[in-house]
């Protein structure tokens, strides 16, 4: 095992110890590294000042902008991280920080950084392409997870569209190298265990030896991305000095198609996730358009989304139409739950304290079928949902007029995702059509009782259900 983490920042190799592997990457950068381009402004992933450019071969071939806010420098291990600080070469700015120069992209100045290392990270997916435009919805798209309280984004739009891609350089040729590839190779084939008195971070190579130190270890946390727990490290509420870590575990980033059925690893981020399903379950990738921002889904994972059992998680609900199961590994044995019995209460899932998920698994719909989701909230990118759902009906002929059979998902209205089960045997034996559509309502209505809460009253969140329910069966026909 290694005693420090080895990545690289700037092209240079850094080797650091538990004090500051503690520390998070926003905080390194800044106090320790003196690369004060990275600003911190929220510490919760939500402005993407702090943006930086990750590059980790287990994840993707390119550089990819991630929060540095929210991220433990621990996390970082094996990886290639170019920072604002280093995009300009020798004299020459990068094409972002020109074009945001003559587009008058920056006013006050302090969420610029994070909006050019956006945009350097929508020219290293070009470059990936070879593709020498960039749209106005790419470069909207790429920015949802940047603020500014300045511009009005138009300049800064206007930049993105203004960038010089037969220009344009690619990050990766500046700062990476066969030997650098070589370097990561072999750190991310040893394992890691760091310690001092206030920090302990262990990273195994094996499931097997994940579990060794979940039982030797049973206060230990098991982090993903820290994109929901760095958020609560950094406002206090919950310290992160004992970690396992499964960023190692080789099996863990397998995603793949198999006899109908998707199974995804417990490593598997949601930017992966989405391009895999874009074809097989578009529905779904297209949902994940407005879940969370780019910096969040090219670091967080699906898995992470589910075991954080927050009763307004944007896939759980997802994942209960599809009927997922959830792959578990303990000491003993294998298992695999179904999602509908996986959450217990608030916060609480069914996982035993000697045990580990390691993946997802969920058939694929049938042609047949129809599948939808729906999200409310008070911004449409970006932000937390007031209500989610997700609707799959099989039907019992090709005018899809009878129901077969269906799932119906609901997120916010209780202390977990619901399956709505009274409704959906209501339906399998009476069917649904305009003539019975109150009664199938007063089904729909007596499954949940919600709080009211700064999101949305009690009232709005049974509107809410009412109006998506119907409207998924007034667009496939059934309801006129």
């Amino acid at each position: 095992m290694r005693n420090k983490i080895i990545f690289y920042l700037n092209g240079k190799r850094k080797e650091e110890d538990a004090d500051k592997a503690s520390m998070m990457l926003a905080d390194y950068l800044r106090y320790d590294q003196s690369l004060t381009g990275t600003k911190i402004v929220c510490a919760e992933g939500d402005c993407g000042a702090c943006s930086v450019l990750r590059y980790y071969p287990q994840i993707s071939e390119q550089y990819l902008a991630v929060n540095s806010c929210i991220t433990l420098l621990a996390q970082l291990d094996g990886s290639s991280l170019v920072t604002v600080d280093a995009l300009k070469k020798n004299d020459e700015f990068h094409e972002a920080q020109k074009a945001m120069i003559t587009c008058h992209g920056s006013q006050c100045g302090f969420c610029t950084p994070g909006f050019v290392i956006a945009l350097a990270g929508l020219v290293e997916e070009k470059i990936s392409k070879k593709e020498l435009i960039v749209t106005s919805q790419e470069a909207k798209n790429c920015m949802t997870g940047n603020l500014c309280r300045c511009t009005g984004y138009q300049p800064i739009i206007n930049a993105a569209l203004a960038m010089d891609l037969q220009k344009s350089e690619s990050v990766k040729v500046r700062f990476s190298s066969a030997a650098q590839e070589a370097e990561l190779k072999k750190v991310l084939n040893v394992g890691v265990s760091l310690k001092n008195d206030s920090f302990e971070f262990i990273a195994p190579k094996t499931i097997k030896e994940a579990l060794e130190v979940l039982k030797n270890n049973p206060d230990i946390r098991i982090m993903a991305s820290a994109t929901d727990l760095g958020v609560v490290h950094n406002k206090r509420k919950l310290k992160l000095n004992k970690i396992l870590s499964l960023h190692l575990i080789d099996e863990l980033y397998k995603i793949e198609e198999n006899a109908g059925f998707i199974i995804l690893g417990a490593r598997v981020t949601i930017a992966e996730f989405r391009n895999f399903v874009k074809t097989s379950v578009p529905e779904f990738s297209s949902y994940l358009d407005v879940f969370a921002s780019p910096q969040i889904k090219n670091i967080g994972t699906i898995i992470g989304n589910i075991a954080t059992a927050s009763p307004i998680g944007d896939t759980p609900p997802a994942f209960l139409a599809l009927d997922a199961t959830v792959l578990i590994e303990g000491s003993v044995s294998k298992k695999e739950i179904l999602l509908s019995e996986f959450y217990l209460g608030y916060r609480k899932i069914k996982l035993a304290a000697d045990e580990i998920i390691t993946g997802l698994k969920f058939k694929i719909p049938e042609k047949s079928s129809t599948l939808k989701f729906f999200k409310n909230s008070a911004r449409k990118d970006m932000d937390i949902s007031a209500v989610n759902m997700a609707i799959k009906v099989d039907w019992k002929d090709d005018q899809k007029k009878t129901v077969k059979d269906l799932i119906i998902a609901v997120g916010g209205v209780a202390a977990t995702p619901l399956r709505f089960k009274k409704t959906e045997d209501f339906i399998r034996v009476n069917g649904i059509n305009s003539q019975n559509i109150d009664k199938v309502m007063l089904e729909l209505h007596s499954e949940f009782t919600p709080l009211s809460d700064v999101r949305a009253t009690a009232a709005y969140r049974h509107v809410i259900v009412e109006n998506a329910f119907k409207r998924f069966f007034t667009e496939v026909g059934v309801l006129s």
